[in-house]
């Protein structure tokens, strides 16, 4: 966790530091002043905007007063156990059934849950549902997450604002920036922070067959009911939100549920 955080902050670090760099190389004074905006605009992406994006872009509205699925039970419950402040509980107004965690520290996390999450899973997935995206709050996941998104948005967006410039709707700088894209977001999110928090999370129940079985069944609900994502934010999820119509692998961000689940359970469902 502790090491994620670290090259999270390297990372940005060093970003700003290049813009100062490359600012003053072309433009000198006036460049590293125009540096200095950009590093400035960078950080102000990473810690204010990339959160709010992501709620807004999926139609998310904060769940408050009557509960009819018991989630917010859960979340207070098992927000005590785990020792961290009770993030805000939002809901998705979706078909799709998924889950995700935003929120660059424990006292700012938030959690989303779609509809078809909520009218789906059982009572006991629905509780290894929460309990992993708690985790990923309670391991600073969020943070690590949220930082590499919002960088590898801003890339891959530029390389659709310059495609725009194109005659007859060519691709040119999509397939080029796209890996620079998938290369920050591969920089700080390893299958290993899935694997890690996956095990956190059935400890946190109790019960490894528990979280198994809802990752199980969100992988199958996902390939049938995909849901529409802001870009580079695939990671956020339990499980792949784009299913099998995930069209850009470069952005592929989960490891194979089938890996996931044999490394919790010790075999996958057939």
């Amino acid at each position: 966790m502790q090491n994620t955080s670290t090259k999270v902050w390297v990372f940005i670090l060093s970003s700003s530091l290049a813009f100062l760099v490359l600012g003053y190389q072309f433009g000198e004074r006036l460049g590293l002043m125009i540096g200095f905006f950009f590093a400035l605009l960078l950080n102000f992406m990473v810690f204010f905007y990339g959160e709010s994006r992501v709620l807004a872009k999926l139609n998310a509205k904060r769940l408050k007063g009557q509960d009819a699925w018991g989630v917010l039970n859960l979340v207070e419950r098992l927000s005590a156990e785990l020792g961290v402040p009770v993030p805000a509980v939002y809901l998705i107004p979706s078909p799709a059934a998924n889950a995700f965690a935003v929120g660059h520290s424990w006292r700012r996390g938030a959690l989303g849950f779609t509809q078809g999450l909520l009218q789906t899973l059982e009572p006991e997935e629905l509780e290894a549902a929460v309990a992993h995206q708690l985790c990923h709050i309670r391991r600073l996941d969020t943070f690590a997450f949220g930082v590499s998104s919002t960088l590898a948005n801003s890339v891959v967006g530029l390389g659709q604002f310059l495609d725009s410039f194109l005659p007859y709707r060519l691709q040119f700088f999509m397939p080029l920036f796209s890996p620079l894209g998938w290369l920050i977001i591969k920089t700080v999110v390893g299958e290993k922070s899935f694997f890690e928090n996956d095990l956190m999370a059935s400890q946190l129940v109790g019960d490894r067959h528990k979280l198994g079985e809802a990752l199980w069944r969100l992988e199958g609900l996902a390939q049938t009911k995909p849901l529409v994502i802001p870009a580079c934010t695939s990671h956020l999820f339990m499980v792949n939100p784009e299913g099998i119509k995930q069209r850009n692998l470069f952005l592929k961000s989960h490891p194979p549920i089938e890996i996931r689940i044999q490394k919790l359970m010790g075999y996958y469902p057939i």
